[in-house]
C-alpha cells in the first residue's frame, strides 16, 4: 500500500482487526513492509492452546448450564464455588498475555503522543445500549468526534489497554462480555465490523480497508441443501452476515457518495479515495477453505496430539463431524484457529488479495480493519 500511498496515521479496528491495528501502531515509524512482517511474525508465535483452555472451559460452561437446568440459585452456586451462570463457552482471560505479546504498548502510546500516529480507535458493542462504542487514544490536535445519533456511535476518550482490545474481540457466546469503565461490551463486529465512519470522523480523508469478507454481495451459488441446515451451518451463516453485511453496505454507500461528488451532484461531501483489500465475491469462503486445508495437513491423524485443544475446538464447532458441510465447521474454526502455519498462510492470502486490489489515485491517511 505504501508503495503508492503514505503510511496510515489513523488506525481503527474491530475484533481481530483491533488487535492488529494496535500492533501496527506499536510499530509505527518502522518501514511499512518490515512492520507488516513483524505483525505476521508475532501472530505466528500464538497457538490455540494459549488462547483457548480446553477442555476446562467446556467443563465450566457445562457445569453452569447443568446448574441452570436444575434450577440451582446463583447465590448457592457461588457459595459452593461453582459457576453461577453460563456467560461463555471459552475463557478469554488466557488471551491477555497473548495480546501483550503482540502489541508494544509503550511505543503505541509514544507514537500517538508524539507522532507519527494521529489516533487509534477500537470499536466494541455495548451490552447495555446495543450501540457501538469507539475507544479512542488520540494525539494533540485530533478532536474527539461527537455522538453519532444516526449510527448510534459513541466515542470515548481513553488510554488504550489490553482490556479494550479484549472487549472488541469478545465474540458473543464464545467469550464472556468484558467490563470497561462500568459497562459490559461484546465484539464490535456485531454492529460495525469495518469502522469506516469512525476513521473519517477522526480526520481521515482517504481509506485503506482490510477485510476478510468481499466488498460486494456474494453471487448466487448452488441450489439450497435438501435437508434442514444444522446449527453449525446457521452459526456460520450468522457470522458471515454479521461480519460481511456491514462491509458491503458501508462501501456501497461510500461509493455512491463518491459518484455523486464526481458528477457534481453533492457539494456537501468530498470524494474519499478508497482501497479495498479483501476476497473477491466469487471466493468468499477462501479463508474457511484455508483453515480446513491447514487443519488436515498439519493436524491430521496422530498429528492432532500436537495440539489437543485444536482437536477439541474443531469438534465443538462441528468441523470433525463426517457428514457436516466441511466449509461451515471450517468457517467457525477459522475465527479461533491460532496456529503458526495458519497465520502464515492467512497472511499470504491477504497479501494476494491486496496485490490484486485496484489502487485509487491518491495518498492514504487511514486504515479501517
Amino acid at each position: 500500500m505504501t508503495r503508492t500511498w503514505s503510511a496510515p496515521s489513523v488506525l481503527v479496528g474491530t475484533s481481530a482487526g483491533a488487535l492488529t491495528v494496535a500492533a501496527l501502531a506499536g510499530l509505527a515509524g518502522k518501514d511499512a513492509g518490515a512492520a507488516a512482517e513483524e505483525v505476521v511474525s508475532r501472530w505466528e508465535s500464538v497457538r490455540t492452546d494459549e488462547v483457548v483452555a480446553l477442555p476446562s472451559s467446556a467443563l465450566v460452561a457445562t457445569a453452569a448450564y447443568l446448574g441452570d437446568l436444575a434450577g440451582v440459585p446463583s447465590g448457592l452456586r457461588r457459595t459452593l464455588g461453582l459457576p453461577d451462570r453460563v456467560t461463555r463457552l471459552l475463557d478469554a482471560d488466557r488471551l491477555r498475555p497473548v495480546v501483550d505479546r503482540v502489541v508494544d504498548w509503550d511505543w503505541l502510546h509514544h507514537a500517538i503522543a508524539r507522532g507519527p500516529v494521529d489516533a487509534v480507535g477500537v470499536a466494541a458493542t455495548s451490552a447495555g445500549t446495543g450501540g457501538t462504542v469507539v475507544f479512542v487514544e488520540r494525539g494533540p490536535g485530533v478532536p474527539l468526534p461527537p455522538y453519532d445519533a444516526g449510527r448510534d456511535i459513541r466515542y470515548v476518550d481513553t488510554r488504550l489497554t489490553t482490556e479494550h482490545l479484549l472487549a472488541s474481540a469478545a465474540v458473543p457466546v464464545l467469550f464472556a462480555p468484558r467490563r470497561v469503565d462500568g459497562d459490559w461490551y461484546v465484539d464490535g463486529g456485531v454492529r460495525m465490523n469495518t469502522p469506516l465512519k469512525p476513521a473519517l470522523r477522526l480526520g481521515a480523508d482517504r481509506l485503506g480497508v482490510v477485510a476478510t469478507t468481499p466488498a460486494v454481495p456474494v453471487p448466487e451459488g448452488s441450489r439450497p441443501p435438501d435437508r434442514v441446515p444444522d446449527v453449525y451451518a446457521i452459526a456460520a451463516l450468522t457470522l458471515r452476515i454479521v461480519l460481511g453485511a456491514g462491509v458491503t453496505e458501508d462501501l456501497r454507500t461510500l461509493r455512491a457518495v463518491n459518484d455523486l461528488v464526481e458528477r457534481g451532484a453533492d457539494a456537501r461531501h468530498s470524494r474519499i479515495p478508497t482501497w479495498f483489500a479483501g476476497p473477491p465475491a466469487d471466493r468468499s469462503d477462501e479463508l474457511a477453505q484455508l483453515a480446513a486445508e491447514i487443519r488436515r495437513r498439519e493436524y491430521g491423524g496422530l498429528a492432532a496430539l500436537r495440539n489437543p485443544s485444536l482437536a477439541v475446538l474443531e469438534r465443538l464447532v462441528g468441523g470433525a463431524v463426517p457428514d457436516v458441510v466441511a466449509t461451515d465447521g471450517a468457517e467457525l474454526l477459522s475465527f479461533l484457529f491460532f496456529d503458526p502455519a495458519f497465520a502464515t498462510a492467512a497472511a499470504a492470502l491477504g497479501a494476494a488479495h491486496a496485490s490484486s486490489a485496484v489502487a485509487p489515485d491518491s495518498a492514504v491517511h487511514a486504515v479501517g480493519t
